[in-house]
């Protein structure tokens, strides 16, 4: 008798463990899976309204196209409106911030910018120099995977974080050799936001080449190495090759201002691209792949 009850106890045991074990299952978070291809779709799309050069059509029907998205992807969207003057000439600019779950105290902001060059200044053909390019790369492909983060961040909310989109205006009109010149957007937001501090920056450009080779750029590693760190080392784990340990030059990027603020930020960027600043910097040019290694990465900062 005494044995029988005593197997009857385990029995009650075992079971509250399996029941314990089959909850826990259920309540532990899972990664969302980031898709290259919708990403693609993303990247194509931008490039259909054309040239995203400040005073083009194409910048205004495309930053309406951002706002509309955002809002239909459930973020909490504001602008900021900037002027900035290019070779003498006044353009009205704007930065789209996309917030995801507003109200939680932890922030990471995620960003892109999304103008292009006016002027295909490193053509080999110098009668296209004055000619706007289409930026499939530079910058469709950057913010192609922020609208990909969106969609899921919209299914999915993180356990800690809540996430700031935002597509950064009026980088990549600068003059060679001027720094200050390019990353308008960026500074004007630096200068500007008085919101809940982030943890940290992470900036992404130029990351749809099919050959996508992304070294680490020498400002992020200076002043935040522990973000790089954490970054390449999601890469490692996920068997993403694309990320090297090598390093590359420093890179006056949208992360810089961040940086010189005191922020912790870090560049996610592959500058050894052929077509940089040419009328050849088409979507033939980019890859699925390439946008779903940098989005996974992403994703798993974000939900880990």
């Amino acid at each position: 008798m005494h044995w029988k009850k005593l197997q009857q106890k385990i029995m009650k045991i075992m079971s509250l463990i399996w029941l314990c074990a089959l909850f826990l299952s259920g309540c532990s978070s899972t990664i969302p899976e980031f898709n290259g291809e919708k990403a693609f779709e993303y990247l194509k799309a931008q490039c259909e309204f054309g040239p995203r050069n400040p005073g083009s059509k194409g910048h205004t029907q495309c930053k309406n196209y951002f706002i509309d998205f955002m809002g239909t992807h459930g973020a909490t969207v504001h602008t900021q409106e900037f002027p900035v003057e290019v070779r003498g000439e006044q353009y009205q600019c704007t930065n789209i911030v996309a917030s995801y779950y507003p109200e939680k105290p932890r922030r990471i902001f995620i960003g892109a910018h999304w103008d292009t060059r006016p002027w295909a200044d490193k053509d080999e053909d110098t009668s296209n120099h004055e000619t706007p390019i289409m930026g499939a790369n530079d910058a469709a492909s950057g913010v192609a995977v922020l609208m990909e983060l969106a969609t899921i961040l919209q299914a999915n909310e993180p356990e800690v974080y809540g996430i700031d989109l935002i597509f950064f205006d009026a980088e990549d009109a600068g003059s060679y050799g001027q720094n200050e010149s390019w990353c308008l957007g960026s500074q004007y937001f630096v200068e500007q936001y008085s919101g809940k501090e982030p943890e940290f920056v992470i900036v992404i450009d130029m990351i749809g080449d099919a050959d996508l080779d992304i070294l680490i750029e020498s400002f992020s590693q200076k002043s935040s190495p522990a973000l790089v760190k954490k970054v390449w080392d999601i890469a490692r784990k996920n068997d993403i090759h694309a990320f090297s340990s090598k390093m590359t030059n420093y890179i006056y990027d949208d992360h810089y201002p961040f940086l010189e603020a005191g922020y912790e930020a870090i560049d996610i960027i592959d500058m050894e691209y052929p077509y940089w600043h040419t009328i050849e910097d088409t979507p033939d040019k980019c890859s699925p792949k390439s946008l779903q290694d940098v989005g996974t990465i992403l994703t798993h900062l974000i939900y880990e």
